[in-house]
């Protein structure tokens, strides 16, 4: 079977799975880079352990400026594979490439020349601070590489070749996790062992995944050639992919608010989050990852006009999400203060975290309800409604709730504000869902 062939006619239920769970390992080990680093770093010291969940605002800044550009290649990459044409696909697949490694460059000049100050802004404290630049110094670095793997990742994903990008991003987050003890400890580099551990494993990874481009393996094709000087195509990835800019950027300056907030009650705090941030990270990612296999399974086949396999497609994936969901939630409770001792010995951070964690815990179920929904509406084109959708969760519903909450109910209400948003994200996400499927009834009918 042709790659086309199996995207729109393999059933749904294996099609998806199988594209699903190459996608959450791959999801999976983008969360264990900053896990491993946190694991490792947080037995030393709250400060050097606080440095992390400070620097991970800027992991997710990266995160938002990739994912952006390659959600938005990749969305119309599915699309027009799904309409049978190679030609376009290389086109957006050379252009997210090439904006990519624009703002990664931008990023990594101003990183180096304002890290200090950049800590700052994100929310560190005067004891962290030393701390979270040394680490950060490196990720500024590896940004061109970094930025360029998730667009990468993201047009192998939308092609249905998961496993590929999971080749690349498993052998990196491997030799990360070896990487780390061995320069933290072995050569007493501390934190900036960590970083440069981190940098490493991305630039291995960025060239395995440069190599499935460079032996022409991919459908598209990354050259110069295919570079269009039209403007609008440019425009038409990113508005595609505005809705992951949303979601990244908000969580981006949800982390730095949250940070700012915990900063009064010290590196105790700011440190529990941070490690509760991880775990949630850890589940989180496996529901998106699902949502992610079921992307290109959606793009082909909208693009082939087969609506009854979309639907089929949707409500099994939301299944699958709500099962994981679930079952996470379970462990979670039960093993809260588990889970965080594993990161650290300190009884004040285990106290705090371990009540954060078991909060959270509370909003896991609903979380494939409005992953699904909001990465239909990004596929098919509807820009607004899925940055709309995306904003909520860590913009315009957690914003007000962190504020209010915090002056209510002190660090408690720092704890609440997720599980909080997640809910009322989820409840506001349901008639989006009727909203896509009368789109999709409305293009059946005039076909």
């Amino acid at each position: 079977m042709t790659q086309y062939e199996k995207m729109t006619e393999t059933k749904i239920e294996y099609l998806v799975s199988r594209l699903a769970l190459p996608t959450v390992i791959s999801m999976l080990i983008t969360a264990i880079y900053n896990i491993a680093d946190t694991f490792f770093i947080s037995q030393s010291s709250n400060s050097a352990s606080a440095a992390i969940s400070v620097v991970f605002s800027l992991m997710t800044l990266i995160q938002a400026i990739g994912f952006t550009i390659g959600m938005g290649s990749g969305a119309m990459i599915s699309r027009v594979l799904g309409d049978k044409d190679e030609k376009k696909a290389s086109m957006y697949a050379s252009q997210g490439i090439l904006v990519g490694l624009i703002f990664s460059l931008i990023l990594l000049i101003f990183g180096l020349i304002y890290n200090y100050e950049i800590m700052g802004l994100l929310g560190a404290t005067d004891t962290a601070k030393p701390y979270a630049v040394d680490y950060s110094k490196w990720i500024f670095i590896a940004c061109p590489f970094m930025i360029s793997s998730f667009v990468m990742n993201n047009i192998l994903r939308s092609e249905g070749k998961a496993r590929m990008s999971l080749i690349g991003l498993g052998i990196g987050g491997i030799i990360n996790i070896g990487l780390d003890p061995l320069f933290i400890y072995g050569f007493d580099m501390g934190i900036s062992g960590a970083g440069l551990a981190t940098m490493i494993s991305q630039i291995i990874s960025f060239t395995i995944l440069a190599l499935f481009f460079i032996l022409n393996i991919t459908t598209s094709k990354i050259n110069v050639i295919y570079l269009s000087c039209d403007i609008k195509s440019y425009l038409r990835v990113l508005g595609l992919g505005s809705p992951t800019l949303f979601r990244q950027g908000f969580a981006t300056i949800s982390n730095i608010t949250l940070n700012f907030l915990a900063k009064p009650y010290g590196d105790v705090l700011v440190s529990a989050l941070g490690i509760t941030a991880k775990i949630y990270l850890f589940v989180r990612n496996i529901v998106v990852g699902i949502g992610q296999g079921y992307q290109p399974v959606l793009g082909y086949n909208y693009g082939a006009k087969k609506y009854n396999r979309i639907r089929r497609a949707f409500w099994f994936t939301l299944i699958l999400q709500s099962i994981v969901s679930i079952i996470s939630t379970l462990i979670v409770l039960i093993c809260s203060k588990n889970l965080i001792s594993l990161f650290t010995k300190d009884i004040n951070v285990i106290e705090i975290g371990t009540k954060s964690i078991r909060f959270l815990a509370i909003s896991l179920p609903f979380l494939g309800l409005s992953t699904i929904i909001n990465q239909s509406l990004q596929i098919i084109g509807k820009s607004f409604s899925a940055s709309f959708l995306a904003s909520l969760r860590q913009g315009f519903v957690y914003i007000p709730i962190i504020f209010l909450f915090s002056l209510l109910f002190n660090e408690t209400g720092l704890c609440l504000t997720q599980p909080i948003s997640d809910l009322i994200t989820a409840i506001i996400s349901i008639p989006f869902c009727f909203y896509f499927f009368k789109i999709l009834k409305k293009e059946e009918l005039n076909e």
